[in-house]
Formats: C-alpha cells, structure tokens, sequence
C-alpha cells in the first residue's frame, strides 16, 4: 500500500467557515406562473403514444425516467376498490412525449449504465418473482431497456445498504455490495448480459462503493475497511485481484464525493447548517480549497466532463431551494434555479445539458426542466396529475425498444 496521504482539513474549515456567503436572487414570479401542462392519464401514456399538451420543445438527447404511484378506482362486485399501480414512466424533453417502459416497477433505482441499456433498483421483494415474496425483504433486480428482462440480483433483509456502480469500460458489468446487518458482507462482479457474476476477495466486512477509476484493472475507491476514524478514510481497490492502492484520509469531512472518472473527491466540511468545499486531486495527491465559498445545507452532484471541475450544488434555507452551477477551481457559481418550494429528487443530464427537478409534495408534483446552457432561456414545467410518493426521478440515455413489447405487461406483478 502506498503512502497514506493525510489531509489536513480542520483548520481548513475553520478558515472557510469564516467566509460569509454570497448572496443569490430568487426567481420572482415563479410562483405565479400560469398552471403548467399536465400528463395525460395512466391509460393514455401506457399506448405509448401520449404526448404532454402545450410541452415547448427542448434540444436535449435523454429522457426523464419517473417511478412513482398511481391509485385508481375501480368498480367491482363488493363495491370500489384502489388499484395501485407504479410504472416506470419516460418523459421526452426534446418533443413531450410520454410512456411506459416498465407496467409496474414498484422499485428505487440506485444505477443505470451510462449507455442506457440496464437500470438496477430495488423493490419489495412480494413485487419480485423468484424471491422470498417476504413483507421484511427487498431484493435488487436487473432491467433490461432493450429487452425488457428483469432478473433478480440479489434479496435481503429491509435497511440494508444495496450499492452499485457500472463498470464505464464495459457497462454490461456492474459491482454491487449488500451491506447486510449482522452479515459478512462482500462486494461482487455482475455481468448482466452473460448472468455471471464472481466475488472480489476483498477483505473487510461493511463497504461503501464511491466510484471506479476506469484503468485497464479498474479500482474502486471505497471506505478503508480497517480504519476506526470517525471522518472518511477512502482506499483505492483493484477490483480483478482485491489488492488496496493509495489511501486517503479526510480529518474534519462531513461527506465525500468521487468525481466520474475517479480523478478528484469532492470533500465537504460543515459547521451547523453551512459547509465549506474543497477536493482531492489523484494525480499529484493534493487537496485544493473551494475559495470564497459557504452553502447552505448542500447537496451535490459531478458534471461528467473532462476538462472543468464543476459540480451542481442544491441549497436548502428555511425560505427557499436552489440550484448552482459551481466551478471548483475558481469558486465562481452561477445560478440556475431559485424558488420558494421545496426541491424532491433532481438529477443532471448525462450529456451535462439540463437539470431535472420535481417538487417536494405528496400529490401531483410538478417536474422541472431547467438548460444548463445561460442562453438558453426555455424552462419546462410538467404537473405530474395522479402521482403520488414518487420513488426515483432521474435522466436516462435510453436506447430503442425493440418492436411488440408484450414484456410490459409481465414485468413485476400487480
């Protein structure tokens, strides 16, 4: 094992905490904007041919994957009775179109391969086919966008940790880890398209998976198993033989965040409800200080590219949510959305062109189609009518279906 590389964060957030916080502009009138577009109905949008009504047509190549649940009443014999339904439902930004790739999919989903052919999500695991069909179990399943085939991965006990990560060399591979209570754990090699899978013999019991740097033997970077330091402690693994690289220590770190490539960690210092940023650099082992930069509750995601460190930054104050774009090399940000509602899931475009958010709220959110773009001025809204305790939202490269489509109605049962 290399050298362990010890950063020296606690004065560092001191120093950063001391720095008063830019000020930024709600967006006046959003509130008071015309209703936006509803979705159609649950009937219209399963044809596969619905559209969203008065929806301005956006420059963007992905589509917007929602889960969330639908209840309809329907008339029988002994009187009404609620039919629970929780499609996975795909809004197109570029034309309004809606549809459904997945009937019932009652699950959360934590990947998607960048390519867009698999998502992973957990789901009850009475939703599942082949699993327990236990009321205290979950199990992760497999979708296949192309195909449609849903496979069972793995099933476990309810408040588990299920992590997973594709493989960004070739993404019919994913690495998951259970993080069972009370279990040894162990993190495993899935390959989705051959359905084989092997173990990593790493040693270590409970592990966090924060991404991959895609070597020719990619390795992970993930908590040290060995450490007892109450701040992250983050160990590169070679994932064909399990052997440990670099370790690097974050003293003072709230959380981390491993960038795409694997190159830098986005590291988060806070003092109360404000946190300072800064982040580490793989290839000279040093760590940089976000200058003159506080936020406010934070929350964090990379852009994927190859030539800027920048990140979205979602802040959350007692009077309002909103959006920055973040350069970490210089501290300068950029507003791109702020309003007096709560934020609910967001998620960043995989071509790094659009952010996505829906509202906190129990019935009929509205989702929001923001370009990243300054000069693109077009903001969508969508009311999402009948949905109710969304599960996931995020954005999906998604590659054609192939024609018929009869897997839909049998991918997780009613």
């Amino acid at each position: 094992m290399e050298r362990m590389n010890t950063l020296k964060l606690s004065a560092l957030a001191l120093l950063l905490l001391l720095l008063v916080s830019t000020a930024v502009p709600a967006q006046d009138g959003i509130d008071t904007e015309a209703d936006p577009p509803k979705i159609p109905t649950l009937e219209e949008v399963q044809t596969g041919k619905a559209a969203i009504a008065q929806f301005i047509p956006m420059d963007f190549g992905f589509q917007i994957g929602v889960i969330g649940t639908f209840v309809k009443e329907v008339s029988t014999e002994t009187g009404s009775v609620n039919q629970v339904k929780s499609p996975l439902i795909l809004i197109n930004p570029a034309n309004g179109g809606i549809g459904v790739y997945a009937k019932n999919f009652p699950a959360r989903i934590v990947a998607n391969s960048i390519n867009g052919d698999w998502v992973v999500g957990i789901a009850p695991s009475s939703a599942v086919p082949g699993s327990s069909g236990s009321s205290y179990r979950e199990a992760a399943v497999s979708l296949n966008m192309k195909e449609g085939d849903l496979n069972l991965i793995s099933e476990f006990p309810l408040h588990s940790n299920f992590q997973a990560v594709f493989d960004r060399q070739d993404e019919n591979v994913v690495y998951y880890c259970v993080n069972e209570p009370a279990q040894v754990n162990q993190i495993y090699g899935l390959n989705l398209k051959k359905d084989e899978q092997g173990r990593i013999p790493a040693e270590g019991n409970r592990f966090n998976l924060y991404g991959l740097r895609p070597e020719k033997d990619p390795f992970m970077w993930i908590n040290d198993p060995q450490s007892t330091r109450d701040y992250p402690v983050l160990t590169l693994l070679n994932m064909r033989d399990g052997k440990t690289g670099r370790s690097v220590e974050f003293p003072g770190a709230e959380r981390v965040l491993v960038s795409p490539d694997g190159d830098h960690v986005l590291v988060e210092v806070s003092s109360g409800a404000e946190s300072s940023v800064g982040y580490y650099a793989f290839e000279d082992q040093s760590f940089h200080q976000v200058p003159s930069l506080v936020m406010v509750k934070p929350e964090f995601k990379w852009l994927d590219t190859e030539d800027s460190l920048q990140v979205v930054a979602r802040e959350s104050t007692s009077t309002e949510d909103r959006f920055r774009l973040v350069n970490l090399s210089t501290g300068e940000s950029r507003v791109l959305f702020s309003a007096r509602f709560k934020v609910g899931f967001w998620d960043i475009s995989p071509e790094n062109d659009a952010l996505v958010f829906v509202t906190e709220s129990d019935n009929d959110p509205i989702l929001f189609v923001v370009p990243l773009d300054p000069n693109e001025k077009t903001i969508n809204r969508i009311q999402l009518s009948g949905v109710s305790d969304i599960t996931w939202l995020g954005c999906l490269s998604t590659p054609p279906r192939k024609s018929g489509g009869g897997w839909l109605d049998n991918l997780l049962p009613f």
